[in-house]
């Protein structure tokens, strides 16, 4: 079976200087928590995928299972891949996700995040918006927790 493409761009801004948000996606996050870390839950290897298990408001876990494919420190990007996460579409197989982050304002954060569902089928899917509130929701989480700590 072959997989189709729809590619959409989201835009986030954050108060968490670049340079900090960057370092924890791109290492803490992957990591085994420590006692002094509330946002991330618990981390399991799955061959080369890992689970992230990250606390988020409300005491609620939310579960993404992906790989940390590119990581590119000059110009503050990566590249990752989601095969199962919470709100993921029915329809797809696979997300990854391509974010460059930006100065923003304040000393802060603005993440631009190109997004490519890789979808089963002939007809696209149309549910994306519990899952790109769901990504708003934990990078908001994060925010905090960054500003915090």
């Amino acid at each position: 079976m072959s997989l189709n493409v729809i590619t959409v761009e989201k835009e986030y801004t954050l108060a968490v200087p670049r340079a900090k948000l960057f370092k924890f996606l791109t290492n803490d996050l992957h990591q085994p928590p420590t006692p002094s870390s509330n946002a991330i839950h618990s981390v399991q290897h799955f061959g080369d995928h890992k689970k992230i298990n990250i606390n988020v408001s409300g005491g609620e876990t939310h579960s993404v299972l992906g790989k940390l494919e590119e990581i590119d420190e000059a110009n503050f990007g990566y590249k990752y891949s989601v095969v199962e996460a919470k709100d993921f579409p029915d329809k797809v197989e696979k997300t990854t996700h391509n974010v460059k982050l930006l100065e923003g304002p304040n000393g802060g954060t603005i993440a631009k995040d190109t997004v490519s569902y890789f979808y089963k089928g002939d007809v696209p899917p149309t549910d994306f918006k519990a899952a790109q509130d769901k990504v708003h929701g934990i990078l908001k989480h994060l925010d905090a927790h960054l500003m915090a700590n």
